[in-house]
């Protein structure tokens, strides 16, 4: 694809030489005079000047350096779109069923899924249309996968749960494992059955090594169009609302709800049963622990408005200089109190 059929296929304005053929994308640091990058964030413009890519996809109005661009509405949603179609998505190595895979008579799975060595898909269990199972994947029995579903290697899915359609599961990821229920009997941690189950809406991405436990009764869900990163642990019957974002090390504790659109940041958690509304924003490393109303950013431990918990930050890098002050006043009174006690007994 040339630079002119690109910057038409992402809606750009091209200013440069259209006829250049276009093979990939690369940073800003590292293009080649056949690659594209872009320019979202102004941090990188120092480097459009020295660039070597044949074209940076940059903001409309761009004024910089006098490099050849593709000047769009929105940089980053126009890369995304060009990553699109210069690299696409990653395909299966794989059609069919493998022989090695270990298909319960039971199970349902549609003509037109892949299905990898040492898969195993139980009694009941059903795995819809386009669906790619990489190897080492189980699905337990009664558990359902729908339609153009990827699950990367070494996925489990428990028994009883579900998967949306187009869903994405990174590799060692466990869906519908048993929730942390205890009841402690004469000092005895005693294990509650987990008879609920996992839900995961349309158009999930899960990423590595992640969590989701089934409800001791009732649904864990993940609403539709939620995006988690790697290391995400959700707690028993939580819900978590439609597109929402949770960065690595997020922790969501049993029976916890969140709204639309809440943002978490990397290692935040937030404690069980609580209400977070929607558009929640939680800072990397807060710790959520009351309800936070729609729209409210939130940082630190306990997580606080940000402006309070910015405030806070300030007050405590400060603690050292406030307590030599304190500790030099206190100097002062007591030199004081003694010149004082002197007098008084001189009179």
């Amino acid at each position: 694809m040339n630079l002119k059929a690109l910057a038409k296929a992402i809606d750009g304005e091209l200013t440069g030489d259209g006829t250049v053929e276009i093979t990939g994308a690369a940073p800003l640091t590292t293009a080649g005079p056949a690659e594209i990058s872009f320019l979202a964030n102004p941090a990188y413009a120092k480097y459009v000047a020295t660039t070597r890519a044949a074209a940076v996809i940059v903001q409309r109005g761009w004024t910089g350096a006098d490099v050849p661009v593709i000047r769009c509405g929105d940089p980053y949603a126009a890369f995304r779109q060009a990553m699109v179609l210069l690299h696409g998505f990653r395909k299966a190595p794989f059609r069919g069923i493998d022989p090695r895979a270990s298909i319960d008579p039971q199970a349902v799975v549609a003509q037109t899924a892949a299905v990898g060595p040492f898969v195993t898909v139980c009694a009941g269990a059903r795995v819809g249309a386009g669906t790619v199972l990489y190897p080492g994947v189980f699905v337990g029995p009664d558990a359902s996968i729908g339609a153009d579903c990827t699950l990367h290697p070494n996925v489990v899915v428990y028994d009883g749960c579900t998967l949306g359609d187009r869903v994405t599961v990174h590799a060692n990821t466990v869906v519908g494992e048993d929730g942390f229920g205890y009841a402690t009997v004469n000092g005895v941690h005693e294990k509650i059955p987990q008879a609920g189950r996992a839900w995961i809406g349309d158009d999930v991405e899960i990423g590595a090594c992640c969590t989701i436990d089934r409800a001791t009764i009732g649904t864990t869900e993940v609403g539709p169009g939620s995006k988690f990163s790697n290391l995400v642990a959700i707690g028993h019957g939580s819900k978590i609302g439609p597109g929402n974002l949770l960065v690595a090390q997020v922790g969501i504790a049993g029976s916890t709800t969140t709204g639309r659109y809440c943002v978490f940041g990397g290692q935040a958690g937030v404690a069980g049963h609580l209400t977070l509304g929607d558009g929640v924003q939680v800072g990397g490393g807060g710790g959520v622990t009351k309800n936070i109303p729609a729209g409210m950013v939130v940082w630190g431990m306990p997580a606080t408005a940000i402006a309070e918990a910015r405030r806070q930050k300030v007050m405590i890098r400060q603690l050292p200089k406030l307590r030599d002050r304190v500790a030099e006043l206190e100097r002062l009174v007591a030199q004081l109190t003694e010149a004082l006690d002197a007098q008084r007994n001189q009179t």
